[in-house]
């Protein structure tokens, strides 16, 4: 064996053991820490538009809703449509066009209706205590049953109208026209009919106590069976031809 060549050998190998134990003996060095980015500001849910306001607003609530209370359709077009069970109190709807319309069980108590277009309109049930329907028109308009007291009537066309059953009590009426209107049964209890056309109108049952009759066109009327005005003198209730 070459002794020149073991002996430096060994001596390398012995002068890095001293080294190697200290590595294994050496605590282990701590985990890199991983910095995290930091947090992002949450994303803004975008804010929900401020209802819109105006005739085209309210209209759409109108249609999806079913509902608008004390909001304002003056002037809107709502012909033709089914607006069963709405709820339209205290709403302004002057010169709105409800021709055709179905309003069975509408709530529209306390509404402006003011010039508004009714004709032909189906308001069996409706409530409409006092509401304002000044010269409104409801020729030929369907208010079986609806309830109408204390509501401003006057100057409004109600031509041959269903007003059978329906609650009148304390409303204005004069200088209406409900000619050939059918008032069969219709409370009308301190009533003003100043002026009003009832010629050819249906009043048999109806109650007219305290009611105001003074110049009221009650030509070819039908009256039988109708509680009327202890004072109330004049037309008897035969047809006149």
């Amino acid at each position: 064996m070459n002794l020149q060549i073991v002996i430096p050998t060994a001596a390398i190998v012995l002068a890095t053991v001293p080294l190697a134990i200290h590595i294994a003996l050496s605590p282990s060095p701590p985990p890199a820490t991983v910095e995290t980015p930091p947090d992002r500001p949450p994303t803004e849910t975008p804010a929900v538009p401020a209802r819109r306001y105006g005739l085209e607003a309210a209209v759409t609530e109108v249609l999806q809703t079913n509902r608008c209370v004390a909001c304002n359709l003056s002037g809107a077009d709502l012909g033709n449509r089914d607006l069963s069970r709405i709820d339209l109190s205290k709403a302004n709807l002057s010169q709105t066009n409800f021709n055709d319309s179905k309003l069975i069980n509408a709530i529209l108590a306390q509404s402006n209706l003011t010039q508004a277009t009714l004709q032909q309109a189906q308001l069996q049930g409706a409530d409409l205590k006092r509401a304002s329907l000044e010269r409104a028109n409801l020729s030929n308009a369907e208010l079986l049953s609806a309830s109408l007291s204390q509501a401003n009537l006057s100057h409004a066309i109600l031509k041959n109208a269903e007003l059978r059953d329906a609650d009148l009590t304390k409303t204005r009426l004069n200088h209406a026209n409900l000619q050939g209107a059918s008032l069969y049964g219709a409370l009308l209890q301190d009533a003003d009919l100043t002026g009003a056309d009832l010629s050819g109108a249906d009043l048999r049952y109806a109650n007219l106590s305290n009611a105001t009759l003074t110049g009221a066109n009650l030509a070819n009327a039908r009256l039988d069976l109708a509680i009327l005005p202890a004072d109330f003198q004049g037309y008897t209730g035969k047809p006149e031809y």
